[in-house]
């Protein structure tokens, strides 16, 4: 029981402290967000690279999808379903050429363009940066390929039947 324990206690403090990390160079924070989509990484949670504000909306957006799935069963929760990856928006991830742009800054904001092909699929974002706490968050993303047009915040704040 006690090795279970140290183990549980091991692997938070370690969760705990990736999820602590801040990055001082915009670039550093994208790149450590697609280092997790390699072959080999294990992918975390991309909510923990988010600002507060983006963060805020996100809650709301699932706090709106709970009353109403509530709502829709009269009562009866429904089990919630794993949260849309902006990041990495397919299902299954097979990246190669992956590019990750120069960013362009001014004062504390930065935008961040990132290309990749994931199988044969391929995905251009643009990616807002805020310097928060010390560090730097993604505040939204953007797609702007040939066939993908959307961007984060609009979505969780004006269609409630995605994401």
């Amino acid at each position: 029981m006690r090795a279970i324990l140290a183990v549980v206690m091991i692997v938070a403090s370690v969760g705990a402290s990736r999820a602590a990390d801040t990055y001082d160079d915009p670039k550093a924070l994208v790149s450590a967000i697609y280092s997790a989509y390699q072959p080999g990484q294990p992918a975390g949670d991309p909510a923990q690279f988010y600002s507060k504000r983006l963060t805020a909306l996100v809650a709301e957006h699932l706090d709106e999808k709970i009353a109403e799935s509530d709502a829709l069963m009269q009562g009866e929760a429904v089990p919630a379903t794993a949260p849309f990856n902006p990041f990495m928006p397919d299902a299954s991830a097979l990246l190669f050429d992956l590019a990750i742009g120069e960013p362009t800054t001014l004062a504390d904001r930065s935008v961040i363009n990132v290309s990749y092909h994931n199988f044969d699929q391929p995905r251009l974002l643009s990616i807002a940066l805020v310097k928060e706490d010390g560090g730097w968050k993604v505040d939204d993303i953007s797609a702007v390929g040939s066939e993908d047009h959307w961007m984060l915040s609009s979505i969780l704040t004006y269609d409630p039947h995605s994401y």
